[in-house]
């Protein structure tokens, strides 16, 4: 058994084909770049920064203790924080490497798209997932789900490689090692898995008359040719899930980190639906070329460049829907499914699902293409004469498709400008840590202290340091790096009177509007009294996530 590919993508494609995954990349640098410094990072960016930052025993310590599932993006961010230092704004160097991840992913979803349809076809996908507004979300973001998308990006294109040829074992390794590394970035990752496990079982049942014919006519039994690669497939993805069981483990003793995660219900389902296809135009031109795509998917003879054959092994239209269907439907449905019964839904874990709904994208746009009047097939050069059709008439033969070619990926991009403008403003993230640390630093004075609510707040002051010189943090017992915490440890609620002293004003960071339970602690009970007993508020400044209240001390 194997997927089959279109005759038009096969290997053995020209130099202009080979190079055709470097246009989406570089189209996917250039959007993610595009307004990458916004001046401030969100919370989880800061996590990023503050944990990878970290002299490596003390990264190491606070693994060990929380965050463990993101370790190996730490580990792999450490060493580009230390090399450039204060050379680099922080908010950007962390960003970086999801720029980089992101073009890659747009290459690889090219060269699935080449393989499993056309040339034109993967050139549309790539630029369509290097652009959409959700990746480009993404790839500006210090976090890892840039990584991510661009690790499963490379399993999917091995994965259809190796279904190719699935005698090559060195093909199923590489692709156990890419599904691995995917699922050390995040374990999330591993819902990739279900997709290939649902295109392994597409491709079992679309095995042609021909090739049980050919079976029988070898003497081949059935059972070892259908099972043989569902099998090779098992083995390598156990493999990957082996090397990954560690990290499953710590991470699984860290599940509290994740609790306050909700369960999803419709609302959530279509904020995934608007996040990942768009709304409004957007969303209804990414309807009909995904449809497009799914009609060009399931009826061979309206594939670009397919030279029908029975000699030809991979022509075969089956493989666009059973790679890019499942990668785009099976990886958020399974865990919203889940999350209904333990809460682990958040759209950014399965952002690599965008892949699948590019390739059908992308691949309705050739087809749309196709679908303008332009020369006839197979007619280039001319039989009889020996001639190509040229000169002013051939030109207006070939440019209401050359136009539309253009056009349509121009005029969908052009569909997502809001979007793509509101996914670079600083409130398209939840909250903005700059701006409460600026009210600190520029209203501090000798002698003040601040107090953070709760002490996960503390945040603001690891990341920009600078604001927060000469005011004493009066709960600290140790720090962050110290205690290998996110944030620091706390004295205990009894000695924060004494920590606290004399200080003449007191400056406290929260979010806005902080649930109750999120201040039960005895700590943040302590320091509400201290601050309700003893001072008076002064002033509250908000800001995009937080509000910074300043507190003056009552005279005796």
């Amino acid at each position: 058994m194997r997927i089959r590919h279109h005759a038009g993508a096969r290997p053995g494609r020209s130099a202009r084909d080979a190079a055709l995954p470097a246009v989406p990349a570089l189209a996917a640098l250039l959007a993610c770049l595009w307004g990458i410094r916004r001046g401030s990072m969100w919370q989880d960016e800061a996590t990023t920064y503050v944990v990878a930052g970290r002299p490596l025993p003390d990264l190491w310590h606070t693994l060990g203790n929380v965050d463990a599932v993101h370790g190996c993006y730490y580990l792999l961010l450490h060493p580009l924080l230390r090399l450039v230092g204060d050379a680099v704004p922080a908010e950007v160097a962390i960003r970086i490497p999801s720029v980089l991840a992101t073009a890659v992913a747009a290459s690889g979803v090219a060269a699935i798209g080449r393989r499993l349809v056309s040339a034109p076809a993967g050139l549309y996908a790539g630029l369509v997932y290097g652009t959409a507004p959700a990746v480009v979300a993404y790839g500006q973001e210090g976090r890892s789900y840039a990584l991510v998308g661009a690790a499963v990006v490379e399993a999917t294109r091995l994965f259809t490689r190796a279904l190719e040829d699935p005698a090559r074992t060195r093909r199923w390794i590489w692709y156990a090692v890419a599904v691995a590394a995917a699922c050390l970035l995040n374990l999330f990752a591993a819902l990739a898995l279900v997709a290939h496990a649902a295109t392994v079982a597409i491709a079992a049942r679309g095995r042609t008359a021909r090739d049980e014919v050919t079976d029988e006519n070898a003497g081949v039994p059935d059972g070892p040719r259908r099972w043989g690669v569902p099998l090779r497939w098992a083995g390598a993805s156990a493999c990957a899930l082996l090397a990954v069981l560690p990290l499953a483990w710590i991470a699984f003793g860290q599940r509290d980190q994740v609790s306050w995660l909700e369960r999803p219900g419709w609302p959530e389902v279509r904020a995934l639906v608007a996040r990942f296809a768009g709304s409004g135009l957007s969303l209804a031109a990414t309807v009909v070329l995904v449809l497009l795509g799914l009609a060009l998917g399931l009826t061979p003879g309206l594939a670009p460049g397919l030279t029908p054959g029975l000699g030809d092994r991979r022509a075969n239209a089956v493989g666009l829907v059973a790679v890019a269907v499942p990668l785009a439907v099976l990886p958020p449905a399974l865990l919203i499914a889940v999350s209904r019964i333990h809460p682990f839904y958040q759209d950014r874990y399965v952002l690599f699902s965008m892949a699948g709904l590019a390739l059908l994208t992308g691949a309705g746009l050739a087809r749309a293409v196709k679908l303008v009047p332009g020369p006839a097939p197979d007619r280039s050069p001319n039989q009889s004469t020996g001639r190509s059709p040229g000169g002013w008439r051939g030109w207006w033969r070939i440019a209401p498709r050359a136009a539309a070619a253009v056009a349509l990926p121009v005029l969908l991009l052009a569909a997502s400008l809001p979007d793509q403008a509101a996914v670079r403003r600083i409130d398209s993230r939840p909250d903005d840590p700059a701006a409460a640390a600026r009210v600190v630093g520029s209203g501090r004075r000798p002698g003040d202290a601040v107090l953070f609510l709760p002490s996960i707040r503390r945040l603001v002051a690891e990341a920009y340091p600078a604001s927060f010189d000469g005011v004493r943090d009066a709960a600290i017992r140790a720090g962050g790096a110290e205690s290998g915490t996110l944030a620091g440890r706390e004295l205990p609620a009894a000695d924060l009177v004494a920590a606290l002293g004399a200080a003449p004003r007191v400056w406290v960071v929260s979010r806005p509007h902080p649930a109750p339970a999120d201040l039960a602690s005895a700590r943040d009970t302590a320091k509400r009294d201290l601050l309700r007993e003893g001072y008076r508020k002064e002033r509250a400044f908000r800001v995009l996530g937080y509000t910074v209240r300043l507190y003056t001390r009552l005279s005796p």
